[in-house]
């Protein structure tokens, strides 16, 4: 069964009924999957999600697809998704994400995922489609996009100087990364947003940083 199972599974991650259309040949298929459990064969994310044990796995466990199935809907962006697209020298621990439902985390034996409220007015501008194989995508901010969901937290930033700062000494963000995000991309995200910080962070980069 856990060969069928390994087999048909396009990826790392699968659900409840594509487990259970594995199991539907025993008697007792919750027992069936509390040993599979025990057994690290397979690892429970949450209820209804799983990942294929170390021993089993194919190909690493792409973590954004995984935010995308965990708590929807939602798309990765913040910190996670600049650190992927190389913006930030850090390695993000926290998996970022943001979600029209409530702030959720949920912390797994593969990692800690995060997800902030966003209006749904925000959600699908800017948004990318990212396909890791014939069956399996997950929505991921384009890099404009990733940095305006970092910076709207800070909205204590006032001046062009202010910014600056916050840019490149805080966030340690890569000059020539920055300098090549498409500003038209930018500003048509930042009305959407209609927020001061969000303005003052184009108006920052239109002048060249």
């Amino acid at each position: 069964m856990l060969n069928a199972l390994r087999r048909d599974c396009i990826g790392e991650v699968f659900d409840y009924g594509f487990l259970m259309s594995h199991l539907q040949d025993f008697k007792a298929p919750h027992r069936k999957i509390t040993t599979l459990l025990r057994a690290g064969a397979i690892v429970r994310l949450k209820k209804g999600i799983y990942v294929f044990g170390v021993d089993y796995r194919r190909t690493p466990i792409h973590r954004g697809l995984v935010a995308n199935l965990l708590f929807g809907p939602s798309y990765v962006s913040g910190e996670y998704a600049l650190s992927y697209y190389g913006f930030i020298p850090e390695r993000v621990a926290v998996v970022t994400s943001m979600t029209t439902k409530r702030n959720k985390k949920f912390i797994t034996p593969i990692g800690t995922f995060s997800y902030n409220y966003i209006h749904p007015k925000r959600f699908i501008i800017g948004v990318n489609w990212e396909s890791l194989d014939e069956k399996n995508h997950y929505l991921i901010a384009c890099p404009e996009k990733a940095l305006i969901d970092t910076i709207e937290k800070y909205r204590e930033l006032k001046t062009k100087k202010e910014m600056r700062e916050h840019l490149l000494d805080n966030m340690r963000i890569d000059v020539e990364k920055i300098q090549s995000l498409d500003l038209t991309v930018l500003d048509k995200i930042s009305d959407c947003y209609q927020l001061p910080v969000i303005r003052l962070l184009y108006e920052t980069l239109l002048e060249g940083l």
